[in-house]
């Protein structure tokens, strides 16, 4: 698969049903029921520049302090944004354990950024070890194309650091409680599964599987929860609730059941993203709109470990150590976490399967928009590996380790292709 790039690129320099004749009453051809036409989002006609200019100079060296900052956006050549803010470090091991950094930037003002709806806080993914520079493309657009409740979005830009060219990074929408993101009530809950939950501030242990979450929303830093207040007690309860009827003898009752707790819908779409692409390792948020709604699965995040560049035997296991063939017909979640209890109930292995009906015919949508994504890049991805010329070696936990950028993503291309007729048959034979 070849990808030959169409739209122009900014330089370095520069800092890229019909009624039948029976009928009495003829119904107006305007009132006639129309098919639903789908549609991906666009892909944009080029890579922007942002530019993140430190107050004195200063390297950003923390992912706990803020710096103050001048943000100038280029689109074209032409300057569409310049503001101020401030920026940090973030991620885990991210941050400590490769070179290419990533960023968070808090703007002192809600703007519009690169198309998004305004807001304050962006994230900058520097996607180090995903040579491809798409695998967040997969999870994102797949995400758009299931129609998630919380859809992140992404967009390719060039990052320059105090003058100094960084990259080709993911700019994406900060996971939150805000409008346009995980847009809830002030009631709801946005938490997370959280493998570094002992680093957060205020973090809870549920009492039947012994999983650790902390808190997005409400804010512990902010205090709006602490631990044993009204807010704290109510969502360890739920959660307590929940892994107590799920892991029940009677848990596929849909009145005392798991069903009682949790929207089907949203925990089958969330699997299928992240089945489907192979992800090992996600980033696992939970949102509860409101009081008295059901818990959701949700948003989507990291998948720098998907698409068959990882690979783990069990949940537990340590990462494969390469080179080692990926495996493009295994089982992750299907037997991890609560989905390994969940795909013992026939009524959630039936709602995955009509939901991946439904996705089904959005596939050559789906695929056309990541080949055109690949295709706006394909210059950009030039500069970033001349940056950081990490093509052909092995980084992290990947067990592959091809020879150029062209190669990764038709690599990519191929594995969601086989990956797509395993689920296929894999949905069909467990029902």
């Amino acid at each position: 698969m070849t990808h030959r790039i169409k739209i122009s690129l900014l330089a370095i320099a520069l800092a890229l049903v019909s009624c039948g004749e029976e009928d009495i009453i003829p119904v107006p051809e305007t009132e006639q029921p129309q098919e639903e036409k789908f549609e991906m989002s666009s892909v944009p006609d080029c890579v922007p520049v942002v530019e993140i200019a430190v107050a004195g100079g200063a390297d950003i060296v923390s992912k706990d302090e803020y710096l103050r900052v001048q943000v100038t956006i280029k689109e074209n050549d032409q300057v569409v944004l310049q503001t101020a803010g401030k920026a940090k470090g973030r991620g885990n091991y991210t941050w400590h354990g490769y070179p290419k950094k990533p960023y968070k930037i808090k703007l002192d003002d809600k703007h519009e950024v690169c198309g998004f709806p305004e807001n304050k806080d962006w994230v900058l993914l520097s996607d180090y070890c995903d040579k491809s520079l798409m695998r967040t493309a997969y999870m994102c657009d797949i995400s758009e194309a299931l129609e998630v409740d919380y859809p992140v979005r992404y967009r390719h830009v060039h990052l320059f650091l105090n003058g100094l060219y960084k990259g080709v990074y993911l700019l994406t929408d900060q996971v939150e409680k805000k409008k346009h993101r995980v847009d809830i009530e002030d009631d709801g809950f946005l938490f997370e599964n959280d493998n570094y939950a002992w680093e957060e501030p205020l973090r809870f242990v549920t009492g039947t599987k012994r999983y650790q979450f902390s808190f997005k929303y409400p804010d512990p830093e902010d205090g709006e929860i602490v631990e044993g207040d009204d807010n704290f007690n109510y969502i360890v309860g739920l959660m307590n609730a929940f892994e107590e009827a799920l892991y029940g003898p009677d848990f596929k009752n849909p009145a005392t059941g798991y069903r009682r707790y949790i929207d089907v819908e949203s925990f089958a779409k969330w699997y299928i993203v992240a089945e489907l692409t192979a992800n090992h390792d996600p980033n696992m948020y939970y949102v509860l709109p409101s009081r008295g709604k059901k818990i959701q699965k949700g948003p989507l995040w990291d998948s720098e470990w998907s698409l068959g560049t990882s690979y783990r035997g069990g949940p537990t296991d340590s990462w494969a150590t390469p080179p080692r063939k990926p495996d493009p017909h295994q089982h992750i979640w299907s037997r991890w976490k609560y989905f390994g209890r969940l795909f013992q109930d026939p009524y959630f292995k039936q709602e995955v399967r009509r939901v991946w009906e439904e996705f089904k015919p959005r596939i050559p949508l789906l695929k056309e928009k990541l080949e055109l994504v690949a295709e706006s890049i394909s210059e950009a991805q030039a500069m970033n590996f001349a940056q950081w010329p990490v093509i052909g070696t092995y980084l992290g936990a990947s067990i592959i380790c091809l020879d150029s950028w062209e190669a990764e993503v038709e690599y990519n291309a191929d594995f969601f292709d086989e990956r797509v007729k395993w689920m296929d048959e894999f949905l069909n034979s467990a029902l």
